[in-house]
């Protein structure tokens, strides 16, 4: 159970730290914008002076004069000291010309507050000094000690000493104690100086109390609301809340800048809490504007607090945007370094490109070649199949013509053993003579079945061999003949029948006549540098 719960605390941190840290990004970034429109709500503030002033103008009454006067003197008393003092001046002057003391006091006022602001102390105290004390009405003696208090606080603020801030603290006391004497009991502002006595007690909650509840009295976007805010938010930092103090702290910045007050301390305090918190680029843009608004309202109290701070934020933001420099010159050195080594790629990778172009180039041209010779593979495959097919059918057809004369040879042999047994031998002698004129028809039937096979496998042999040849010696075949005997022999050879003993038994002719017509046609060859005989025996080798 009990690590349970410390799971469920843990948690409720995290959440709510998450959720802090989400409130104080969400009210920097509507701050961000509010001093963005500083030039509006500048514009605006010049606005309602313009209309004051143009009816300063018209008016012929001196008190209405007086009262205008010291409304424009109230717009301009927390935004340009100098035009403050300017119509501080005119309004002493009515005052004076008309002897009203009253009105004199409250101007006076008015011009102690603009010296305290601007960090005129001295001239601030001896302005208070003059004033006629037994003169002041219960409100103008609140407001006198107001003026008092909040020139003691600056003065202990600028001093470094320990023992002047204790002195003037006790000064600042005497004020506040004077302020609650005038002070109604029933007014509002009560709540705000009984939350100092009770800060000053120690009694933290019960201040806290007493100024939320005087807060709640006041309008944002005012003055009065931006100083009760940065009170608040130094309650916070005095209870150890710090996303409450800078939230209050933010509030106070938005409410000066919305009523275009330039004498303030809050922006000043938010740029040095952020510097804490590290985050640099805000708290160095804080702190510029904030000098540029203590440049505007010329307020020599704030040049003294900002230039304590003013350094190190700005080291700091100088540093950081060298290390942020550096960084940048690193990762530009990269990324040169890999533009170099992407345009080194690029012009590999497009002579790879080009390579890659040439070679599939040549794969297409020898893609294109494979496919002719695929081609003519084919088509001499299919040749060859043809001559194969040719050459079978015609070794089958010898192979029976054999196969034939064997059986004659064996029926006549038998017939011829039957006519000797029987001592027939008249019949016998017929049977030979009339058997040498059947075997004369036989060879000359051998020679056309040879010369038409032949022929066939090979059909522009005599032609072929009519190329090698002298015009005049060139065969030329009676009609109706195929091939003679002179063309048998050379038909023999193309076979790979190259023996002219061989030659001659199958032609029925003697060895030299077979060596005469091989001599003749040596003879007739139309280049007697080549074998001609090599030749025709290449004769129709483009079939095989």
């Amino acid at each position: 159970m009990n690590k349970f719960l410390l799971i469920v605390a843990i948690l409720l941190t995290y959440y709510c730290d998450v959720s802090a840290n989400h409130m104080a990004d969400s009210l920097l970034n509507e701050l961000d914008k509010v001093l963005s429109n500083g030039i509006l709500y500048m514009e605006q503030k010049e606005h309602r002076l313009n209309r004051l002033k143009i009816q300063l103008e018209q008016e012929f009454s001196e008190e209405k004069q007086y009262e205008l006067t010291y409304r424009i003197i109230d717009e301009y008393k927390s935004y340009i000291s100098d035009s403050a003092l300017t119509y501080i001046n005119k309004n002493i002057n009515i005052a004076t010309q008309h002897n009203n003391i009253i009105w004199l006091i409250r101007n006076k006022l008015q011009y102690s507050f603009v010296l305290s602001s601007s960090g005129l102390f001295i001239e601030s105290e001896i302005i208070l000094k003059s004033i006629p004390v037994e003169y002041l009405t219960d409100e103008l003696a609140v407001d006198y000690y107001k003026c008092l208090e909040m020139l003691y606080i600056n003065i202990s603020v600028y001093q470094d000493g320990k023992d002047l801030i204790v002195d003037y603290q006790g000064k600042i006391e005497q004020a506040r104690d004077s302020i609650l004497y005038y002070l109604p009991e029933n007014s509002a502002e009560r709540l705000f100086y009984n939350y100092i006595i009770a800060d000053v007690n120690n009694d933290l909650d019960k201040a806290k109390d007493y100024l939320e509840n005087y807060l709640k009295t006041l309008h944002p976007g005012t003055h009065e609301h931006a100083r009760k805010s940065y009170n608040l938010s130094n309650l916070y930092m005095k209870l150890g809340d710090p996303e409450l103090q800078l939230k209050h702290l933010i509030l106070a910045v938005m409410s000066d800048v919305k009523d275009a007050v330039k004498e303030n301390r809050a922006l000043l305090d938010l740029a040095i809490k952020l510097y804490e918190l590290n985050d640099i680029d805000r708290a160095f843009s804080y702190i510029q504007y904030a000098l540029n608004d203590a440049n505007f309202y010329n307020a020599r109290f704030r040049y003294f607090e900002i230039s304590k701070a003013l350094p190190i934020i700005t080291s700091s933001y100088q540093q950081k945007n060298n290390l942020q420099s550096d960084r940048l010159k690193w990762l530009l050195a990269f990324i040169s370094i890999l533009f170099i080594c992407l345009f080194g790629l690029v012009i590999f990778l497009n002579k790879q490109m080009k390579v890659l172009r040439s070679t599939r180039k040549e794969m297409n041209a020898t893609n294109e070649n494979l496919e002719k010779v695929n081609q003519k593979l084919n088509h001499l495959n299919n040749e060859l199949s043809e001559a194969n097919q040719l050459k079978e059918e015609y070794i089958g057809y010898f192979l029976d013509l054999c196969s034939e004369y064997i059986a004659n040879l064996e029926d006549f042999r038998k017939t011829v053993s039957n006519k000797i047994a029987a001592k027939r031998f008249d019949e016998l002698l017929r049977l030979v003579t009339s058997s040498s004129g059947k075997a004369a028809n036989e060879v000359k039937e051998l020679y056309a079945s040879f010369d038409k096979a032949f022929l066939k496998i090979y059909p522009d042999f005599v032609s072929s061999i009519n190329n090698l040849l002298k015009e005049e010696d060139q065969f030329e075949l009676k009609k109706g003949e195929m091939l003679n005997t002179e063309l048998r022999i050379f038909a023999l050879i193309r076979l790979g029948i190259a023996d002219s003993s061989k030659i001659a038994s199958f032609l029925r002719c003697s060895v030299q006549t077979v060596y005469n017509y091989r001599s003749k046609i040596k003879k007739s060859s139309k280049d007697e540098a080549i074998d001609i005989e090599e030749q025709i025996k290449r004769i129709g080798s483009h079939m095989l």
